[in-house]
């Protein structure tokens, strides 16, 4: 080997061991000043432990194993969190984008396995909330990747310690993410590009009486997938009412399956939140509704479905929402002697169009709906307002046929001690509206009607009431079997401390008050 060759090698071979002997000594300084950092620099109440930790200068990696972070509270010796992590990776960090763009530039990060144990204190956290806002970041940081697998997270309430919030197995994928210092001014202080998200075992306290829970879900290409949705009141319904000091709804709400297709979601200009999407598919809804009615009244005003629109304090846009194959039961108690009464909607189908409040004038919300009322009688009903309309106008019509009064009494005689008998072989009504009052127009077609008021047991028959009531209630709408009679009542006042169904049946029963005793027939 020529000398010259000789001497050339050996250069060769003293750069390499120059360059790797720099990466050791970077990788021993990063790593003593990584270690240092989490032992003596960390404020006094936050505590971080680890099996391993590993950096590669050279490949531009952080690897954290078996790694736990506790946090305690400034004055208590209260655990407020417990974080643990299986893995933590940071792969691809460029020292061109730090040293040179003052920018922090990572491809990929993946978190293994991620525990989160969070003790909510409302206090506290509106005081961590306000001092991020008034702190400084002067760094950009920007991440192709980020992948979480196998998180779970729970959170307390911090005084009661009892469970708020659970979810299991949680995988989620954000790609595109930057943090600066414009960002963390927005509600939302990262933007990404996409995003994927799934998990098990959804658990949510909504308040002191009821919760949420999901089997699982999906979130991915623009759809979202609810399996096995539970909305539910947790105390017995005796138990429920005694805890109450204004009546409330007892209720047991499930879904099959809600599939959400083509959403958006994000932040107008940082700061109003906006939901919107094309099609909301509610799959075999199963509603149960309960109210007790010997707790005391609820007074406070009850909006119309088209104010709670206009007031929500986010953005709203759902373009079609379809509910299929819906059940729906609604009982009442209102005598302490029995248990109540019941109204039921079943094969209960539904589309909405327009759902929301950022809809001009000139796109109306319509509902359209068929279904069989008290299990015999096909229903069928549209309802149409303008949520932009401050008076909160409306129309509702609908047309229920064949209704046997007697399917009827297992809501009046509980709850009316009265009971009925004949058929009703047609009816359609429609009401015009507003917040205050409204007026209806009904026409109904029936047979051998008869009013049977009941003594105080609910069982036997008052004989003198009944016949008084029935001196007042034509029998038949006539002999002809297509003759209707007709109803019509204006400026039907609105109860404002009760729901929209009340107003609903308050002009319903004007209606059928006048055609049955004043009604003219049909011409």
């Amino acid at each position: 080997m020529k000398k010259s060759t000789k001497r050339f090698l050996i250069v060769v071979l003293a750069c390499v061991a120059i360059v790797i002997l720099f990466f050791v000594v970077c990788d021993c300084i990063l790593n003593s000043k990584l270690e240092n950092y989490l032992k003596n620099s960390l404020p006094k109440t936050v505590q971080v432990d680890y099996k391993g930790l590993l950096v590669s200068t050279r490949k531009g990696e952080i690897t954290l194993t078996n790694a736990s972070v506790v946090k305690k509270g400034e004055n208590t010796d209260i655990t407020y969190l417990q974080l643990s992590v299986d893995t933590l990776l940071i792969e691809d960090v460029s020292y061109w984008d730090y040293f040179f763009n003052d920018k922090i530039s990572i491809d990929n990060v993946f978190v293994k396995h991620p525990k989160v144990i969070y003790k909510y204190n409302d206090q506290a956290d509106f005081k961590a909330s306000s001092m991020a806002k008034s702190s400084t970041f002067d760094l950009d940081v920007d991440v192709e990747h980020f992948s979480i697998k196998q998180g779970n997270a729970q959170v307390f309430e911090v005084e009661t310690d009892s469970l708020l919030f659970k979810v299991d197995n949680v995988a989620l994928q954000l790609e595109q993410i930057n943090l600066s210092e414009k960002t963390l001014q927005n509600k939302m202080p990262i933007t990404f590009k996409s995003h994927q998200l799934s998990f098990d075992t959804l658990f949510y306290q909504l308040n002191q009486f009821d919760d949420l829970e999901i089997e699982s879900s999906k979130l991915y290409d623009k759809k979202i997938t609810f399996q096995g949705l539970k909305l539910y009141t947790k105390y017995p319904k005796q138990q429920f009412s005694e805890l109450l000091d204004k009546e409330r709804d007892h209720f047991d709400i499930k879904f099959e399956a809600i599939n959400i297709d083509d959403y958006d979601f994000g932040f107008h200009q940082g700061s109003t939140f906006y939901f919107k999407a094309q099609t909301t598919n509610f799959e075999i809804p199963k509603v149960s509704i309960y109210r007790d009615k010997l707790v005391e009244d609820d007074l406070t005003i009850k909006p119309l479905y088209s104010e709670m629109l206009r007031d929500l304090n986010f953005n709203l846009m759902l373009k079609e929402v379809f509910v299929n194959n819906a059940s729906i039961e609604y009982y009442e108690r209102t005598k302490v002697e029995n248990h109540g009464g019941k109204i039921s909607f079943s094969d209960f189908n539904a589309t909405l169009k327009n759902v929301g409040n950022t809809y001009d004038t000139t796109k109306k919300t319509q509902i359209d709906v068929t279904s069989m009322f008290m299990k015999n009688a096909p229903m069928k009903a549209n309802w149409v307002f303008d949520v932009n309309d401050a008076s909160d106008a409306f129309t509702f019509n609908a047309a229920i046929d064949n209704l046997s009064a007697n399917a009827i009494n297992v809501f009046s005689e509980p709850n009316l001690k009265v009971r009925f008998q004949g058929d009703m072989l047609k009816t359609l009504f429609t009401v015009r509206g507003n917040k205050h009052t409204s007026r209806v127009d009904l026409k109904t077609k029936y047979k051998n009607f008869d009013i049977i008021a009941l003594r105080k047991d609910g069982k036997r028959k008052n004989k003198l009431l009944s016949d008084v009531l029935n001196i007042f209630v034509s029998k038949n709408s006539d002999d002809a079997t297509n003759q209707f009679r007709l109803g019509y009542k204006e400026n039907v006042e609105r109860d404002k401390t009760k729901s929209v169904f009340n107003f609903l049946w308050l002009n319903v029963r004007a209606g059928l008050l006048d055609a049955m005793t004043n009604g003219v027939k049909e011409q």
